[in-house]
């Protein structure tokens, strides 16, 4: 704070010459003078002192014999008055206040924390839609309005806080984790459940419904499988009524899966020469400015690679810049060997039981062999899978049937 102050009220560098420099410097501690930064030269000293202490020395240089000089000036004194006819310069320093002013009074930065189920790109774009955003004026942002608001919006958020500091709107956000879920209560529909494809049942665990069918068992695809449709019966087990219900059940139906792929064993490669171009990209908005220029490459790769400007954390421009290559590429013919044929042909293998697997479904066993012809790679077999393959259909209503009463006399 001290530089700072003797900065801004200027100061210099003087060196003394005296044949008694302590007592020189002990009537300047006498009389209040600043000295700072004193260093011997061998026949001389040299210090700092501020302007209104240089002068103040005069008498005490007169009284000791002394003799100062100036070597070098500081501070905003000597700034302005260097640069006093830099009338553009002093003038563009008073637009820079004025606009760093007029920006203080807008909100740059809106930075939310606290939230995990609610991400922070869906709070921002629900702000937006009450016209709170990035460039607003401080003064048309309500704190208590935002709070309320976003309560209303996300029922998982139990607290809010909003508050400006600077230029920045701070949301501080609290979450029930364990809140439940709002489940719309709605009216059962009937239904069965029915084999989406032929096979046999391996497991079936019945929780609503009537089993049409038996673990062992093969069924047709389309088949009933559990009826949404339950018989009543009286002790002689004739049906004297009907109920309905929404079948619910876990059954899981091995079944055979054919699996056939071919591919031929010569093909065309693209592979890069080594040659590439590169130059700058400017992109604004929808308008891409490339100074990389013309190539004289027949045949290439482009790679571009943008990074946006962000003013804030989640305030961003629509102003990119990055580079762009062009990679030079020819295509040459190539033949797969024998080796390298199976192994493309076991890697598409694998990514279909991959795919499977994800989709929960279990391979029992796997009979697909892989032939290498002259032309061609082959891969053909079955797959054993097990799998929950079952779709649901509305239940048909029937009447209910006729009771009969029978009249006993006494």
């Amino acid at each position: 704070m001290k530089a700072w102050n003797y900065y801004c009220k200027g100061y210099v560098r003087i060196r003394l010459q005296s044949g008694g420099p302590e007592r020189f410097l002990n009537m300047c501690a006498h009389h209040n003078i600043p000295i700072w930064d004193l260093q011997n030269r061998g026949g001389f000293y040299e210090m700092n002192v501020s302007i209104s202490g240089f002068y103040q020395m005069k008498p005490i240089c007169r009284k000791t014999g002394s003799r100062v000089k100036i070597i070098k000036k500081y501070g905003l004194p000597f700034f302005f008055y260097r640069n006093k006819k830099r009338k553009a310069f002093f003038i563009g320093i008073l637009a820079g206040f004025c606009l760093l002013m007029v920006l203080s009074q807008h909100i740059w930065n809106i930075h939310v924390e606290g939230n995990r189920h609610n991400s922070t790109q869906t709070i921002l774009n629900y702000l937006d839609e009450i016209q709170i955003h990035h460039g607003i004026l401080k003064k048309n942002v309500d704190c208590s309005y935002i709070a309320e608001q976003m309560r209303k919006e996300f029922p998982d958020i139990t607290w809010v806080s909003a508050k400006i500091s600077g230029t920045r709107l701070i949301l501080e956000v609290k979450e029930n984790a364990t809140a439940n879920k709002m489940i719309k209560q709605t009216e059962e529909n009937p239904s069965s459940i029915i084999a989406g494809k032929s096979g046999t049942i391996v497991s079936m665990i019945t929780r609503k419904g009537t089993p049409c069918k038996k673990v062992g068992e093969t069924c047709e695809k389309g088949e009933t499988l559990v009826s949404g449709r339950v018989d009543i019966m009286n002790d002689s087990k004739e049906v004297v009524g009907y109920e309905y219900t929404e079948s619910d059940a876990d059954i899981y139906i091995q079944s055979q899966m054919q699996y056939y792929h071919e591919f031929n064993m010569h093909f065309q490669k693209n592979v890069y020469t080594g040659e590439a171009k590169k130059g700058p990209v400017l992109q604004f908005g929808d308008y891409v400015i490339n100074l990389k220029g013309k190539n004289r490459f027949d045949q290439f790769d482009t790679v571009t690679k943008l990074h946006q400007v962000r003013v804030t954390e989640n305030f961003r421009l629509p102003i990119f810049y990055g580079s762009c290559i062009d990679y030079e590429s020819v295509t040459k013919p190539y033949k797969y060997t024998k080796e390298g044929a199976e192994k493309k042909a076991q890697e598409q293998l694998d990514l279909l039981l991959e795919t499977l697997r994800e989709k929960e479904v279990r391979i029992e066993a796997n009979n697909v062999k892989i032939q290498v012809l002259d032309d061609v790679c082959v891969a053909k077999g079955q797959l054993t899978i097990i799998e929950r393959s079952t779709e649901k259909q509305p239940v048909e209503i029937l009447e209910q049937p006729a009771q009969t009463t029978e009249e006993t006399e006494e």
